[in-house]
């Protein structure tokens, strides 16, 4: 290992990225702890983001730029995670910023985990930031994966430090077939079930100040564009599901939050997908054997969505009228809401 190899590896996809990337670099030469290089990966961006990337990198020699055709995020990213030199990999989402100590925080972090991986929270408020080097921390055992889902941060790549060594050596890569802004959660799942087997006493370790800002107003990012239906959408959470049972030995109960993000994200992707095509998502989603388990999961835990019993009826027009409101006002949602609760006893957990 060469002595002047960079603790971090910071992995910044850039496509059209005028209006956030300076604030997105400055997030991290404004970082407490210096021992990083930061990769900005063009993803032939049409814009001037290219040149800005080389500007950028003129005035500082941590920052390194691949500039590369355009294959989408899940593409930039794989170039990032094949260029990595340093110890552990980040990723950085060219509209986002990192608090000031959030590198030094998680530098302080990975001794004291050993084994265990390390997660932290993340905010869309800048002002909630960490505000200073921070704890408390807190230990997931592998058994507590469906408490720590609860914590909001699984889905995310952003929020965790990845082994760069350990990702060179079992070939783990993003999956470029997925250009809808969900792939994240399909190279999490790739990357834990992979860890935890070879890992099988390791746990997670939550960094519960926020480090990570999320940036909401960039109205081009992919995850604001309508996505409609993908067969991917229901096979990460039924990935995800069985880890959970067979691989971390998680209780059914404390999976509620991951059933009812499932349906939720379902939904999306059914109102998104073109009328003509959505009546067939009658017999191809909702009529599926893995949505009429996760039903009865739901059934046997009382676990209450507003769109269980739209589920259960098999109505993609119900589903798309409550995702609506949803969007919405919200007044049909919450009177279909309180309606479906009731049908059902008045007796299941709510969120």
């Amino acid at each position: 290992m060469a002595a002047d190899r960079p603790f971090f590896t910071v992995v910044t996809p850039v496509y059209q990225g005028l209006a956030f990337l300076e604030g997105c670099v400055k997030s991290l030469l404004a970082q407490t702890f210096g021992s990083y290089e930061h990769l900005l990966i063009d993803d032939g961006s049409p814009d001037a983001s290219g040149k800005l990337c080389d500007a950028l990198a003129l005035a500082d020699g941590r920052i390194r730029v691949i500039h590369t055709f355009n294959g989408g995020v899940t593409s930039a990213r794989n170039f990032g995670i094949r260029e990595a030199r340093g110890r552990w990999l980040l990723f950085l989402d060219q509209d986002d910023r990192l608090s000031p100590y959030a590198l030094e925080t998680i530098r302080a972090a990975l001794p004291s985990a050993g084994c265990d991986l390390v997660s932290w929270k993340f905010h869309n408020v800048w002002a909630e930031m960490a505000p200073g080097p921070c704890g408390p921390h807190r230990r997931y055992a592998r058994q507590q994966m469906g408490l720590f889902y609860r914590t909001d941060t699984m889905h995310y790549v952003w929020t965790k430090a990845f082994n760069t060594d350990f990702l060179h050596a079992q070939g783990l890569l993003f999956d470029e077939s997925i250009q809808d802004g969900t792939d994240d959660l399909p190279f999490v799942n790739a990357y834990c079930r992979t860890w935890f087997t070879l890992h099988p006493g390791a746990g997670v370790w939550y960094l519960e100040q926020p480090l990570y800002y999320y940036e909401t107003g960039n109205e081009a990012s992919v995850s604001n564009r309508r996505q409609p239906f993908l067969e991917s959408h229901l096979t990460m959470f039924t990935d995800l599901m069985q880890d959970m049972d067979r691989l971390y030995g998680a209780p059914e109960a404390e999976q509620a939050p991951l059933y009812r993000r499932c349906l939720h994200t379902l939904a999306y992707g059914i109102l998104s997908t073109p009328k003509p095509r959505r009546k067939a998502l009658r017999q191809t989603v909702l009529r599926r054997p893995e949505v009429a388990a996760l039903l009865d999961r739901m059934k046997r835990h009382k676990v209450y969505s507003p769109f269980y019993l739209p589920y259960r009826l098999g109505s993609t027009s119900l589903v798309c009228f409550l995702f609506r409101s949803f969007e919405g006002s919200k007044w049909w949602y919450w009177k279909f809401y309180w309606l479906g609760y009731y049908l059902l006893g008045g007796d299941w957990q709510r969120d």
